[in-house]
């Protein structure tokens, strides 16, 4: 099966599963360590400075990749009637959640009870007002920026910024839940 032209940065064969990418999405880290590689690349985002990393360039560069992978492979839950059956016929109960709260490394503390029985809610909504076209634009756009000295105000606008983080840092949560839980 041939990649759709949609699905630009992950691979044919991860396609068919979108499962695989987010595991290597969490394999190359926490969600923790992902939120603040994200808020450092928010910070050249907004501000006059241009990136600097002791990896050099190619570390934001393997950030956003990442990244427009994630997106691309929850966009992908989405459309996949087998992934969606999986998650929502999950019967997650308040002490299966407690138990996860013991048990995981990281648990999601930005997402609500309601997020945190359904995460595929959190997807759904990821993809509510921001399109995965428009969310691989903006980000193309943050890795410009970033690596320039130029801050984003002269082409996004704060409201713009602030959404995508927000909903990203949302979107971490979510797919490591549903990660978590795939992975049991």
């Amino acid at each position: 099966m041939a990649t759709p032209a949609l699905y630009t940065n992950t691979p044919s064969s991860e396609v068919n599963s979108p499962f695989e990418v987010i595991a290597d999405f969490f394999q190359s880290g926490l969600p923790g360590e992902h939120r603040k590689d994200l808020k450092k690349w928010r910070h050249y985002v907004i501000n006059d400075e241009q990136f600097k990393s002791r990896h050099g360039a190619v570390y934001l560069l393997s950030v956003y990749e990442e990244t427009i992978q994630l997106i691309e492979a929850a966009h992908l839950l989405l459309a996949s009637g087998n992934s969606m059956m999986f998650l929502s016929n999950e019967n997650i109960t308040e002490s299966q959640i407690e138990q996860e709260r013991k048990d995981w490394e990281f648990f999601p503390h930005n997402l609500s009870e309601k997020e945190i029985l359904n995460p595929l809610a959190v997807i759904k909504r990821f993809f509510k007002r921001i399109t995965l076209k428009q969310y691989k634009e903006y980000l193309h756009e943050w890795l410009r920026i970033a690596l320039s000295d130029k801050a984003v105000l002269e082409t996004l606008t704060a409201r713009e910024v602030i959404e995508v983080y927000d909903n990203l840092r949302k979107l971490y949560s979510a797919t490591w839940l549903i990660h978590q839980r795939k992975c049991r």
